[in-house]
């Protein structure tokens, strides 16, 4: 644990918020978003906020899309591209609140879709239920959980049990190194 916590230190800042992200992973977003070209992005899971504002911005320069924030403690950001909501992303209230946000931006398009809320598996099972099914791309978050000390539940608990039942998903590559080992997820198919 005391290995985490010095890494943990060294984690990047954007517009002088934490983002809580190793720097591969924030680039990896920014590939991801510049090629799909989503018109959203729902983060469950806002912290400090530093992430919600670099997705913003990546949204900004590929010229398309909303970012859609949920944590129980929200920190309203300033940006034309971002609004958050402040709530558990897996109440059913938040649930459909979210939903009917993403259908008032695209209708019916899917987008980009990152887990990074509470991290036991309960919280992370309930939220694939709620939010893959909007997704073409889905990033299962902190996946590293299962490599570290003390972390026997976990989002990786919640992936290993989903993934086998949704074939319209398959493992992309992981970025070197990630905090989401096997956690990002592109839809193939349905």
């Amino acid at each position: 644990m005391a290995a985490w916590g010095r890494l943990w230190d060294r984690l990047p800042a954007w517009r002088g918020r934490p983002c809580q992200q190793f720097p591969s992973d924030l680039i990896r977003y920014a590939e991801v978003i510049w090629e799909l070209r989503p018109p959203w992005v729902l983060e469950t899971g806002t912290a400090s906020g530093g992430t919600a504002l670099f997705l913003a911005d990546a949204l900004e320069a590929a010229g398309q899309g909303q970012v859609i924030t949920v944590d129980v403690n929200a920190v309203p950001q300033d940006h034309r591209r971002l609004v958050c909501i402040k709530g558990d992303a897996a109440d059913p209230v938040i649930t459909a609140r979210i939903t009917a946000a993403v259908q008032v931006v695209t209708g019916e398009a899917r987008g980009m879709v990152l887990l990074d809320d509470d991290h036991s598996s309960a919280q992370v099972a309930a939220e694939l239920d709620a939010y893959a099914g909007l997704a073409d791309y889905l990033v299962v978050e902190d996946t590293i959980m299962q490599h570290l000390t003390g972390f026997g539940d976990g989002p990786h608990v919640a992936l290993a049990a989903w993934l086998p039942q949704h074939p319209e998903f398959v493992p992309d590559p992981d970025p070197d190194p990630t905090q989401h080992p096997g956690g990002w997820l592109r839809r193939v198919a349905g």
